[in-house]
């Protein structure tokens, strides 16, 4: 049997980040929820987490540097980063860092469930 896949999602914008975690929630997932880098690395030294889904531009830590510190915690951790803002040379330095794919803003749910659920088929141990 296998484990139930463990999601941070990371945003400041309570709303995105509340609606994704109620989505991610409701189809099984388990889900924690940071509105900050800060935040984030602080659940991610106290839990388990599998992937990780990120808002690119934040105020105190863009979502490339919270990759890139959350790999020094978790190393094998999947990151998604969301964004709804033209940050290109940002995005591809969080790609040339092993960022999984970026989701433009609005997210669509439907692909974010996607890839979440082929991470679990791909890497069923990410943490």
């Amino acid at each position: 049997m296998s484990e139930t896949l463990s999601v941070l999602v990371v945003d400041d914008n309570p709303s995105m980040a509340k609606t994704m975690a109620d989505v991610l929630d409701f189809e099984g997932f388990i889900v924690h929820e940071a509105r900050s880098g800060k935040e984030a690395l602080a659940i991610l030294r106290d839990h388990r987490v599998d992937i990780m889904v990120t808002d690119v531009i934040m105020a105190e830590m863009n979502g490339v540097v919270l990759h890139r510190e959350a790999r020094k915690i978790h190393p094998r951790l999947t990151t998604i980063l969301m964004t709804a803002y033209a940050a290109d040379e940002l995005i591809q330095q969080g790609m040339k860092e092993g960022i999984k794919t970026v989701l433009t803003k609005p997210v669509d749910i439907d692909l974010l469930l996607s890839l979440v659920s082929a991470t679990k088929r791909f890497n069923p141990k990410t943490g």
